[in-house]
């Protein structure tokens, strides 16, 4: 990834070192509660998930919640100490979510649908003061972007426009090498400005666009 760094753009990239002390503010800035939430995810997103027999938001907060009252920050402190222990956790959450919703609504989520829904719940937690900052500096250090028109565009934008899409969107994350690939980019630029992925999902966020 060294030969990207001639595509980053200094503007996005100073406006990301800039705004990290900000960003970082967020991470465990609110009193965590298993119960009555979005779970970090809105009805604009779940507007893209139709033709269901559920309503999908019901759905996937069925899940979210029972993953919530489950959760045992110990445990996960040190499963999550390492790159391949996060990302053992995360395919596990994948594949509860999908097992969930095809005991709900009779057929599997698409790849996109799923790992953006993950994405969003595992930034939903970091948000969440759960009195550790080893759990919240993992989720910090290891958690994916969510994949969406917001931070694809972001992330083209901060590459100075070398992607050749007119508009990225959540759609266009077909399998799971789109999936890495597309990390693997914000990892790199995130990175070389002193960030992480999920940092970069905050700024991509801010203020409609992150400058």
């Amino acid at each position: 990834m060294e030969a990207l760094r001639r595509y980053f753009s200094p503007d996005c990239g100073n406006a990301f070192a800039n705004a990290l002390p900000e960003l970082r503010q967020r991470i465990a800035s609110i009193q965590f509660c298993p119960h009555g939430s979005d779970f970090g995810v809105s009805g604009n997103t779940f507007r893209a998930y139709v033709r269901w027999p559920e309503p999908p938001s019901i759905v996937y907060r069925e899940w979210a919640q029972g993953i919530c009252t489950e959760l045992n920050i110990e445990t996960l402190e040190q499963k999550l100490g390492t790159a391949d222990g996060f990302n053992v956790w995360h395919t596990a959450l994948a594949g509860s979510l999908q097992e969930h919703w095809v005991h709900r609504q009779g057929r599997e989520l698409s790849f996109a649908h799923t790992y953006k829904l993950i994405d969003l719940f595992i930034k939903w937690l970091s948000m969440r003061d759960f009195k550790s900052l080893q759990f919240s500096q993992c989720l910090v250090s290891y958690a994916n972007c969510a994949l969406d028109s917001q931070t694809l565009s972001k992330l083209n934008e901060c590459l100075s426009m070398a992607l050749p899409l007119s508009k990225p969107s959540m759609g266009d994350i077909h399998s799971m090498r789109t999936y890495e690939f597309c990390q693997a980019l914000i990892e790199a630029f995130a990175s070389h400005y002193g960030g992480t992925r999920l940092l970069f999902d905050y700024f991509a966020w801010r203020r409609g666009g992150g400058n």
